[in-house]
C-alpha cells in the first residue's frame, strides 16, 4: 500500500475560493482502486503554507506527492498576475526542500504547459489529461519499482531534458468513475462561508476551436458524455453528503450539445431536490425557450455567457460560433425568464477598433439586465496550443521564449490596449452593472463573506455579485462614481502629459 499525499497549490480566490473537487476525484480513485493511503492537504486558505508541508510531509511520511495546480496566472490580458510563481515559491519549493521522493504535478494548466512547467518548477514528472486512471498506475510503478516510461499522458523530464512527452490521457467511460467523497478530505467549512459552488461536469471536452481557448487542448476536441441520469445522481449525493445545494456545472459549454443538456435537466428536475444551479458557461448559439424553462424548473438561479464581444467582425475573428443577433435573442429570452446572468466580454482581438470596441459595450450596455453583470476585461492572454499562438509563432517564432508559458498578449493593429483600457474604464463609471476586471477591483473576502452571510439570513436566491451591482448604484446616486471618475481623468490626463514631456525630452536629447 503506498502512501500519496495530495495537494491543492490553488489559493487564488477570485471570484471566489474553488473546492479542489478535481483532486478529490483523484483521492477517491486512488484509494477505491488502488487501494492506497492518502493524505490530502489543501492549501487554499493556509497563511504558512512551509509549516503546513512541513508537517504533512514529516508526519505522514509519503511515498508520493502529487500536486494540483489549477492556473498559470489570472487570465486577464492586460495587468497579468503570473500565479505560477506564487506555486512555486509557496508550495513546490517547500515540498522539494521536504520530500526527496517522486513529486507529480496535475490539473488543468499542466494540460496546458506541461513540460513547460516542468522546467519552470525543476520537477520530473507531471501528467496530462485526465488523471483518475494515470495517477494510480503511476504510483502502482513507484511502489513496485517498475519503469515510468510508456505511461499514457506522463511528461518525464530527466536531468533538465524531457525524454517523454505523451499525449494526454483520456477518460473514454466518464460513467465508469466512482463519485467523489469531499468531506472524506476536505474541510468545507471555509467555502461555505464563501458560497463556493459545489463542481460536476456532465461531459468533458469540447468541439469548437475559438482562436483564444485551450479547453480542447486540456480535456480533447470531441465530446464525452456522461450519462444524464448518473449526472443527477451525483448531485443528490453531493448535497446530501455536504449540505451545500449551490452546485455549478463546470463544463466548457453547458449547453452544447443541447439534447444532452436537455435531457440531464431532465433528470436533475426528477428528483425534486432544492438546488441553486449555475453554469460556467452557456453558448448564446445554442438558446432556446425550452431550455430555459428547463434550466429554470431545474433551479437555477444564475448562468455565465461567454459573449467575449457584441461586433460580429470580432467574434468571427475569435471564430464563435454565434453572432451578435444570438446574443441579442438570448439577452431578451433570460431577461424574460428572469434568469439572472454575468456576460463576459474580452476587448483587444487583433482586429479590434475603437468602433468594434465601442460597438460591443454600447450594445452590452443596452442589451443585458440592468442587474446583470457585464464582466469586461482587456486583452487576450496568449496560451499554449490556442490557435492564436501557432499564428503568432508562424508570423514571429520569437514571440515567446518559453513557449507562452509567461504571459503573452495580443496587441490589436489598430488601437492600444491602453486606449481600449480607458474606454472600459469609462463605461465601468457610467454604467453601474459593469465590472471592470483589475486588481484593485478583485471583490474582497469581507464583501463576499458578508454578502453570502445576508443571502442566507434572508433566505434568498439573488447571486451574491448583485450586492457588487447595489452598491455602485449607490455610489452612482451619491456622486461617488462621479468623483471616481473625475479623479481617474485627471490622472489619465496628467500621464499623459508626462508621456508627452517625456517625448519631448528624448527629441531633444537625441536630436
Amino acid at each position: 500500500m503506498a502512501k500519496v499525499l495530495l495537494i491543492n497549490s490553488n489559493r487564488f480566490k477570485h471570484p471566489w475560493p474553488v473546492i479542489p473537487f478535481g483532486l478529490c476525484y483523484i483521492a477517491t480513485v486512488l484509494e477505491t482502486d488502488g487501494n492506497n493511503n492518502v493524505c490530502f492537504l489543501d492549501l487554499c486558505f493556509s497563511s504558512d503554507c512551509e509549516n503546513e508541508i512541513q508537517k504533512a510531509v514529516r508526519n505522514f511520511i509519503p511515498d508520493v506527492i502529487g500536486i494540483s495546480i489549477r492556473n498559470i496566472d489570472d487570465t486577464g490580458g492586460y495587468n497579468i498576475h503570473f500565479l505560477l510563481e506564487d506555486v512555486k515559491n509557496d508550495v513546490i519549493d517547500f515540498c522539494k526542500k521536504e520530500f526527496s521522493g517522486p513529486i507529480v504535478i496535475g490539473g488543468p494548466s499542466v494540460g496546458i504547459s506541461g513540460r513547460e512547467m516542468l522546467d519552470y518548477f525543476d520537477l520530473e514528472y507531471a501528467i496530462r489529461g485526465d488523471g483518475e486512471i494515470v495517477m494510480p498506475e503511476f504510483v502502482k510503478r513507484i511502489e513496485n519499482r517498475q519503469p515510468l516510461e510508456g505511461l499514457e499522458g506522463l511528461i518525464i523530464r530527466r536531468e533538465k531534458t524531457i525524454i517523454q512527452d505523451k499525449e494526454p490521457f483520456r477518460v473514454q467511460d466518464l460513467d465508469s468513475l466512482p463519485f467523489p467523497k469531499p468531506l472524506r478530505y476536505l474541510d468545507l467549512q471555509q467555502y461555505r462561508r464563501f458560497g463556493s459552488p459545489v463542481h460536476i461536469q456532465t461531459k468533458r471536452g469540447c468541439a469548437f476551436r475559438c482562436s483564444y481557448c485551450t479547453y480542447n487542448r486540456i480535456e480533447g476536441k470531441k465530446y464525452r458524455l456522461r450519462n444524464p441520469g448518473l449526472v443527477a445522481d451525483e448531485i443528490e449525493n453531493l448535497v446530501k453528503e455536504t449540505g451545500i445545494n449551490h452546485i455549478e456545472f463546470t463544463d466548457s459549454i453547458f449547453n452544447v450539445p443541447l439534447i444532452h443538456a436537455k435531457e440531464v435537466l431532465r433528470e436533475v428536475i426528477r428528483k425534486k431536490l432544492d438546488l441553486r444551479l449555475h453554469t460556467m458557461g452557456l453558448s448564446p448559439g445554442s438558446v432556446d425557450e425550452e431550455l430555459l424553462d428547463l434550466m429554470k424548473y431545474a433551479g437555477f438561479n444564475e448562468v455565465d455567457i461567454g459573449a467575449e464581444s457584441a461586433c460580429n467582425e470580432i467574434l468571427e475573428s475569435l471564430a464563435k460560433d454565434f453572432k451578435t443577433d444570438d446574443i441579442i435573442k438570448t439577452a431578451n429570452l433570460l431577461k424574460r425568464k428572469k434568469i439572472p446572468v454575468t456576460w463576459f466580454i474580452i476587448l483587444g482581438a487583433i482586429a479590434e477598433t475603437r468602433e468594434t470596441v465601442l460597438e460591443t459595450l454600447n450594445t452590452m450596455g443596452r442589451v443585458a439586465s440592468k442587474w446583470d453583470l457585464v464582466f469586461v476585461s482587456t486583452g487576450v492572454r496568449v496560451y499554449n496550443g490556442a490557435p492564436i499562438a501557432d499564428a503568432l509563432l508562424k508570423f514571429n517564432k520569437h514571440v515567446t521564449s518559453d513557449n507562452f508559458l509567461r504571459p503573452v498578449k495580443i496587441n490589436p493593429e489598430k488601437i492600444s490596449l491602453e486606449d481600449i483600457h480607458s474606454i472600459a474604464k469609462g463605461f465601468s463609471f457610467r454604467f453601474p452593472n459593469f465590472y471592470f476586471y483589475e486588481k484593485e477591483h478583485i471583490i474582497p473576502d469581507w464583501l463576499l463573506i458578508t454578502g453570502n452571510f445576508l443571502l442566507r439570513i434572508f433566505h434568498s436566491r439573488q447571486p451574491v455579485w448583485r450586492l457588487l451591482i447595489l452598491l455602485k448604484r449607490i455610489e452612482w446616486i451619491l456622486g461617488i462614481s462621479l468623483v471616481k471618475r473625475g479623479i481617474y481623468e485627471l490622472k489619465m490626463s496628467l500621464n499623459n502629459n508626462k508621456s508627452h514631456l517625456a517625448n519631448g525630452f528624448s527629441l531633444i536629447v537625441f536630436k
